[in-house]
C-alpha cells in the first residue's frame, strides 16, 4: 500500500515536472513569437522612416531642378561684382606668389650649385706646339679654326704628348666632376687604331714621356676600332684595354660625330670614372689611382692629317668638401 502511494506520488511529481517543462517550452515559444513580431514591427517602422526621408529628398531635388535658368541668371547678376572681385583676387595672387616662389627655388638651387662650380681650363703653358687653344682656354683642337686660333710657344710646353693638362692638378682629397663635349670630322678613312681624342689622369712628370696617356696613366681614349669608332678604357700597367662604348659605326671620310661625356675623379677612393651622358650611367671606373708624383688631368687630340678633332670643357664642379662616394651628373 505504502509503496503504491509512493509510486503514485512519484508519478504525480513526474507529471508535474513534465507539465512545467511543457509550460516553459510554451512560454519560450511565446517569447520568441513576441520577439519576432516586435522586431518585424521595428523594421517596418524604420523602412517607413527611410521611405519618408527619401520622399523629402526627392521633393527637394525636384525643387532644385525646377529652378529656371532665368532665376539663376538673375542671382548671378546680383552678385557679379563680388564674383568678379574674387576671381581677380585669385588671378592677382597667382601672378604674384607663383613667380616669387619659382624665383626663390631657382635662386636657392643656383646658389647651391654655384658653391661647387670652378672654372677648369686647359693649361696653356705645357700645351704641345701642334695643338690649338681658344682664347679662354676652354677649347682644345688639333687644327686651326676660328674658335681655336692660338698656337702655344712656351719653354714648358710638351714635346711628345699631343695635348695638355688641366690648369688644376689633383690632391689626395680631390673630388672633381667635369663634362667634355667632343667632336670630330674624319677627313680620310681611318685604319689600325688611329687615335682621335683622349681624356686621362697621369703623373705630371710622366705625361710628356709617351704619345698617349694609356702607356703609363689612366686613359679614356676615342679611337678607330675595326670599322667603328670606339671609346676604350686603357691602363697599360694594369693590362686594362677595354672597349666600353661605340661612338660611331662609321670610320670613313665625311663622318661627323659629336657627343658629351662626364668624368669623375675621386681621390678619396683613388677612382676615375667616365659617365655616359646619354644614359647617365657610369661606363667604367679605374681603381687604384696611386702615384708617388702629383697626378693631373690630361687631354689629347690626335692625327690632324686624318681628322679634325676638338675637346671643349662644358662645366666643372669641385665636390671635395662634400661626403660624396660617387656621382652621376
Amino acid at each position: 500500500m505504502r509503496e503504491s502511494y509512493i509510486n503514485n506520488g512519484l508519478n504525480s511529481n513526474r507529471n508535474s515536472m513534465d507539465g512545467a517543462s511543457d509550460d516553459y517550452d510554451n512560454v519560450k515559444d511565446l517569447r520568441q513569437d513576441n520577439t519576432l513580431q516586435s522586431s518585424t514591427a521595428q523594421v517596418k517602422n524604420v523602412m517607413k522612416a527611410v521611405k519618408n526621408r527619401c520622399s523629402y529628398l526627392q521633393t527637394q531635388s525636384d525643387r532644385i531642378q525646377n529652378l529656371g535658368q532665368s532665376e539663376i541668371y538673375v542671382r548671378l547678376k546680383e552678385h557679379k561684382w563680388s564674383i568678379l572681385a574674387f576671381v581677380c583676387g585669385v588671378i592677382l595672387t597667382l601672378a604674384i606668389v607663383v613667380p616669387v616662389m619659382f624665383v626663390k627655388c631657382s635662386s636657392s638651387e643656383k646658389d647651391n650649385q654655384a658653391g661647387y662650380i670652378f672654372s677648369l681650363r686647359f693649361d696653356r703653358k705645357p700645351t704641345h706646339s701642334v695643338v690649338f687653344l681658344s682664347d679662354d682656354n676652354k677649347v682644345l683642337s688639333n687644327s686651326f679654326t676660328k674658335e681655336t686660333p692660338n698656337l702655344v710657344n712656351h719653354p714648358e710646353q710638351f714635346n711628345t704628348y699631343k695635348g695638355t693638362i688641366g690648369d688644376r692638378c689633383l690632391t689626395s682629397t680631390s673630388k672633381i666632376y667635369f663634362e667634355i663635349m667632343f667632336s670630330f670630322e674624319i677627313l680620310k678613312s681611318l685604319n689600325s687604331t688611329n687615335l682621335v681624342v683622349e681624356v686621362g689622369v697621369a703623373s705630371r712628370k710622366k705625361t710628356d714621356t709617351e704619345y698617349y696617356i694609356g702607356q703609363h696613366g689612366w686613359s679614356f681614349v676615342i679611337h678607330n676600332c675595326n670599322t667603328d669608332i670606339c671609346l676604350t678604357a686603357n691602363h697599360f700597367d694594369a693590362n686594362t684595354d677595354k672597349e666600353i662604348k661605340v661612338i660611331s659605326s662609321s670610320n670613313t671620310a665625311g663622318t661627323l660625330v659629336s657627343g658629351r661625356l662626364g668624368f669623375f675623379v675621386n681621390m678619396k677612393r683613388n677612382e676615375f670614372s667616365v659617365i655616359d651622358k646619354d644614359s647617365s650611367k657610369i661606363l667604367f671606373t679605374f681603381t687604384k689611382l696611386v702615384s708617388a708624383d702629383q697626378l693631373c688631368l690630361t687631354f689629347g687630340v690626335y692625327n690632324p692629317h686624318l681628322l679634325e678633332s676638338k675637346l671643349e670643357i662644358i662645366y666643372s664642379y669641385d665636390f671635395t668638401n662634400l661626403p660624396l662616394m660617387n656621382v652621376v651628373a
